[in-house]
């Protein structure tokens, strides 16, 4: 009898594990669409063997762990592609509204440049009417308005990516938070012996989108936690603790900093990555030169048609009348252009004191030539003209939109084949499953019939002693 008992818990054995294994197997199939699930798999160990009568006989097998597919060098690639997509893909909206803006259309700043000349060149006509003379002004407004509506609709896009950024802040301080009390799950559960495949999925999702929104850094300890830092070297996450992120915005900057404890520390924005780093570069590098060059523009244009009007007569006879009003003067190290193009107005308040000639006698229209000939004249930096210099902030912010559309495209298809080669290695191949289920079905119904098979002879033993 006794070797029939043992027989009957190895065939036991083998019943349990092998349904044990098809439950495995059938929570493989249901998560086949589930993001970041790696496929999980039980590794079958015999129990210990005894000695029966000088023979070794076996007990059965068991279950020793359910481990998941798992490729370190994907997760990370992953990880760190994750951050140059989130980069890019963020840059995609505010390039778009640069290139709406200083895109070259019949209401843009260019079209209202040729008119306010196209204006001087039929005042050459008429120096003396009063319409010809209304017209100038008008279109003098009309372009100062231009540039007033540029400038305030690069601050509205500034103010949008601060709203962005702030808004994105509240997202990365709960997945911080997820990470942590994953770390202290996971360690609990393997301090254990467990395994916690669930929760490290989940985990590796959560740095993945970090990494998309901050370009984090990760490293994983022996027990099973994962320190998450800034690239610049911040501590995010130790174990089960976490530093919150914070943000303002300060005297027109963006100011982070991480706090804990009641302590913040100022974060270095120049490390950050991902969908930070991509914003904060059009806040901070792009948007401001695009200033700085409407500025100029803006400076050169009004200094060369005041250093001209101010040379002629108006109506009235006075000379030295200034068209523009002066543009401002920054305090040093600022570029003398710096405000230009948002304190550009007209200073003339009747079309009298237009002086479209040296003098005030009819038909003097030196003047007004010399200004409308500026339109052809190289007058930004001595090597542009006016339209010219525009265009090539047109082209510039262009350039900037259609380079990041590539690389948010190249970047798309290299995160679609890293997944794709993560599906390939670590996720859940149905077909693979099925064979899985059939494999492990044949073994549950051979214990089944091995059981029913050791039923009987015990049956048949009874029997005989009865």
């Amino acid at each position: 009898m006794g070797g029939l008992l043992t027989a009957l818990n190895a065939g036991k054995t083998s019943l349990s594990t092998n349904q044990k294994v098809i439950e495995i197997s059938g929570n493989n199939i249901a998560n086949v669409n589930t993001p970041g699930y790696s496929r999980q798999k039980a590794i079958l160990q015999p129990y210990p063997s005894l000695n029966f009568n000088g023979f070794t006989i076996g007990q059965g097998v068991k279950v020793g762990d359910i481990v998941r597919e798992h490729d370190a060098f994907l997760t990370n690639q992953i990880q760190d592609k994750s951050a140059t997509y989130g980069e890019a893909e963020a840059k995609t909206f505010p390039l778009a509204e640069l290139e709406r803006l200083f895109g070259i259309s019949e209401n843009g700043l260019s079209t209202e440049i040729d008119n306010f000349f196209d204006s001087w060149q039929e005042l050459t006509t008429n120096p003396g009417g009063q319409t010809e003379r209304d017209i100038v002004i008008q279109r003098g407004e009309l372009l100062a308005d231009s540039f007033h509506t540029a400038v305030s609709e690069l601050d509205g896009i500034k103010r949008n990516i601060d709203e962005s950024l702030l808004s994105k802040i509240d997202g990365v301080n709960d997945r911080l938070q997820r990470i942590a009390d994953l770390n202290i799950r996971i360690s609990a559960i393997e301090s254990s012996g467990q395994s916690a495949n669930t929760f490290r999925d989940e985990r590796d999702l959560l740095l993945a989108d970090l990494s998309s929104s901050i370009g984090i850094q990760s490293l994983e300890d022996k027990e099973g936690n994962v320190m998450v830092q800034l690239p610049g070297g911040q501590p995010l996450v130790q174990k089960g603790s976490v530093l919150t992120l914070e943000g303002e915005v300060v005297d027109d900057d963006l100011q982070l900093q991480v706090t804990s404890n009641g302590t913040s520390t100022p974060v270095d924005t120049t490390t950050l990555g991902g969908a930070f780093k991509g914003l904060l570069e059009v806040r901070n590098e792009l948007i401001p030169d695009l200033e700085g060059q409407l500025d100029k523009l803006a400076y050169s244009l009004s200094t060369e048609v005041n250093a001209l009007h101010s040379t002629g007569t108006d109506l009235n006879g006075i000379t030295g009348s200034l068209f523009f009003a002066a543009p401002p003067s920054p305090a040093p190290p600022a570029n003398i252009w710096d405000g230009a193009a948002n304190a550009l107005s007209v200073a003339l308040s009747s079309p009298d004191l237009l002086a479209a000639g040296q003098t005030s006698a009819p038909g003097d229209n030196i003047i007004a030539l010399s200004i409308a000939e500026l339109s052809s004249a190289k007058i930004v930096d001595g090597t542009d003209t006016l339209t010219g210099a525009y265009s090539r902030i047109s082209a510039q912010v262009g350039l900037e939109a259609g380079q990041n559309e590539l690389a948010t495209v190249a970047n798309e298809d290299t995160m679609t084949q890293l997944k794709n080669l993560r599906d390939g290695k670590v996720g859940v191949s149905l077909e693979e499953e099925m064979i899985n289920l059939i494999q492990y079905q044949k073994g549950f119904e051979a214990s089944a019939k091995f059981l029913a098979t050791i039923d009987e002879m015990m049956d048949t033993i009874l029997t005989i002693k009865r």
